[in-house]
């Protein structure tokens, strides 16, 4: 037996020493862990491929199991369609994923949905994303992981980057910090405007080029009284207005946050408090496209406030987290026997969690979690203003529920060269207000509100492995109840909790350097995500294909330049839920080359869809929609001091 133990003692070795010096995680554990010591599949996007983006969801697209709900870019996609799947789990415009910067969601409280925009991107040290159920530790809105967004530490900069790009693209970003003893500040800041492009695959006499405008401000203090304790402040701004290609099909979104953090020992505590608006007008347009007029409006104005209290030490992690959101959507109507509508509610999350990571034997880590939490919905009304001139007042039900979430999992370095990992979860996602107060129109087809939806749950397991060249995951998982947009008649459908769905699939990702400069990559994702209840069996959940793939090669010759090239592919997929309406694959190459000018000046040139190859990204309402044709920017990036 002793010489057992000795052996395993050996093959551990060698793993524990490539600890030193490597990337140190924080999602998966809502803790620092090493990258080849967490229990789960993670993937980090460092900040050189961040900054050489000019969108972070568009960066974020070279992990295949990464997406939002369509193929196209934030550049000119209507806010509230930005939501975030991870394999596969539920597309929609509703996120079935937390995305969170420094441990505050950015997801919209109102909506669930994601302003890419509101990031400033040259503030952004590295991206973690982190697939697979996640409510044990992060409750609602982590129903199919996580995606973090870690921002640059406090330390001495001044950069600056300017760029131009076709399309009558222009973007400049900012980036300075300034540390003076226990003290630091840092300021970051984007802004971009485009002329945009043609959305549609057959415009007519009212369409015209999809433009977009936005800026983001983030302003952040830290202090550190002393060697144990962290005082940190953050408040953000963000604007955005898009124009969806007619006279009359706009939106804008407005944000404004404050942030605090207090980390003192082993407890750490956030608070933050977030007031939004999204706004949008739809048009009714003539079939033959040849006239519009305004069907309109509509308004979601929410605040949202959250904080949390963690205690950790060794690998006891215990803590808590509470959010309350209010929010209303506003409609003013022009046709029809409703004038207008207005329905405010509330929403309110409470959690308590528990995790321990355990080695009981020195190849072997355990992560156990337990989280319980309790959310209710409560104070709608919908208050309608009639066109004859009366008016009516529904009181919407109130509902409340509880879940409990547990995950459990284990990774084992079998090998100096071999580590293995299985986990099993249950998970859940609270329905939006969005999705209960909200009604939607996009072309003729109008989508209903719910206010009887009932949560989502997910009940999963993986397993795989890791290697220095190539690491894979084989996963499955029952979706109960999904929300999802139920057609009831041609052009008319209604958010409905929709039996079950089946998701299982594969994950891989491999990497080789043959060379010192010479990086290879490629990541594959298949997902086969079906309904499997009574009403439409056999049916793929809509805007998820099968297949996703993305390979990379890097050329990196520090005295010449850099080269990127990627090619992204999408096999097909469907837009609407009884899968008529198919959206064939698509493959996009992207390119990039940067050079170093001096030890301060970079220049870079970028193409996104090099080989300007057209393909749908949606079939809404008769309309077939493209997504982004080639794209040429250039511009510098300084690093003052």
């Amino acid at each position: 037996m002793k010489a057992v133990v000795a052996a395993l003692l050996a093959l551990a070795a060698p793993a524990r020493a490539q600890e030193m010096g490597e990337d140190i995680v924080v999602t998966a554990t809502r803790g620092p862990q090493p990258e080849s010591t967490a229990p789960a599949q993670i993937a980090v996007l460092p900040k050189a491929q961040i900054q050489g983006a000019k969108a972070l969801d568009e960066s974020l697209r070279a992990d295949p199991a990464f997406a939002t709900f369509r193929r196209n870019s934030s550049l000119v996609a209507d806010p509230s369609s930005q939501g975030v799947n991870l394999r596969g789990i539920g597309p929609s415009g509703v996120s079935r994923a937390l995305v969170l910067e420094d441990g505050v969601p950015l997801n919209d409280g109102f909506g669930g949905w994601v302003y890419w925009g509101s990031v400033p991107r040259l503030g952004v040290e590295r991206v973690e994303i982190a697939p697979g159920a996640s409510s044990a530790l992060y409750g609602s809105s982590a129903l199919g992981g996580v995606v973090q967004v870690i921002s640059r530490p406090i330390e001495d900069r001044a950069e600056l980057e300017l760029q131009g790009a076709r399309f009558g693209t222009a973007q400049g970003a900012l980036s300075v910090a300034r540390r003076g003893g226990r003290i630091g500040a840092a300021l970051d800041a984007e802004g971009l405007r485009t002329d945009g492009y043609g959305v549609l695959a057959a415009p007519g006499a009212v369409d015209h080029p999809a433009s977009s405008r936005h800026a983001a401000a983030r302003a952040r203090f830290e202090a550190r009284p002393s060697q144990d304790v962290t005082l940190g402040a953050r408040i953000s701004g963000f604007a955005e207005d898009q124009d969806g290609g007619t006279r009359y099909t706009t939106a804008s979104a407005r944000e404004a946050l404050a942030a605090l953090r207090i980390a003192a020992g082993d407890v750490e505590a956030h608070a933050f408090a977030r007031w939004s608006r999204f706004d949008q007008q739809r048009a009714r347009v003539q079939p033959d496209r040849s006239s519009e007029d305004l069907a309109g409006t509509q308004s979601a104005p929410a605040d949202d406030e959250g904080a949390s209290l963690q205690w950790s030490r060794g690998g006891l992690l215990l803590g808590a987290d509470a959010r309350r959101v209010f929010g209303r959507s506003i409609e003013a109507l022009e046709t029809g026997p409703v004038a207008s509508r207005r329905t405010p509610g509330e929403q309110r999350l409470l959690g308590a969690f528990a995790q321990g990571i355990l080695q009981p034997l020195p190849f072997l880590r355990v992560q156990a979690a337990l989280r319980f939490d309790s959310w209710r919905n409560l104070g709608g009304i919908r208050q309608e203003g009639l066109s004859s001139g009366g008016s009516s007042q529904t009181d919407l039900p109130d509902r409340s529920d509880t879940a409990l979430s547990p995950r459990l999992a284990l990774r084992a370095q079998a090998l100096p060269w071999l580590a293995l990992r299985a986990a099993a979860y249950r998970s859940f996602r609270a329905p939006t207000l969005n999705e209960l107060y909200r009604p939607f129109q996009v072309g003729s087809v109008r989508t209903d509100a719910n206010p009887e939806l009932g949560p989502e749950t997910l009940i999963g397991a993986e397993a795989g492995f890791d290697t220095r060249w190539l690491r894979a995951t084989a996963f499955a998982a029952g979706l109960r109840d999904p929300i999802a947009n139920a057609t009831l008649e041609p052009g008319h459908q209604m958010r409905q909790n929709l039996g079950s769905a089946r998701i299982r699939g594969v994950s891989a990702e491999a990497r080789w350097a043959p060379l010192r400069a010479l990086r290879l990559s490629l990541a594959y994702t298949f997902t086969d995500a079906v309904v499997t209840s009574a009403d439409l069996p056999g049916r793929a959940l809509p805007q998820d294909p099968r297949h996703r793939m993305v390979a990379a090669v890097r050329l990196d010759e520090p005295r010449w330049a850099t080269l990127d090239v990627a090619l992204r592919w999408t096999s097909d997929q469907f837009e609407d839920d009884r899968n008529t309406l198919r959206l064939p694959g698509s493959a996009v190459v992207d390119a990039a080359v940067s050079r170093a000018v001096g030890d301060r000046l970079d220049v870079f040139v970028a193409a996104e869809n090099l080989l300007d190859r057209r393909y749908l990204v949606g079939l809404q309402g008769g309309l077939a929609s493209v997504g982004q044709p080639l794209f040429v920017r250039a511009g510098v990036r300084a690093r003052l001091y």
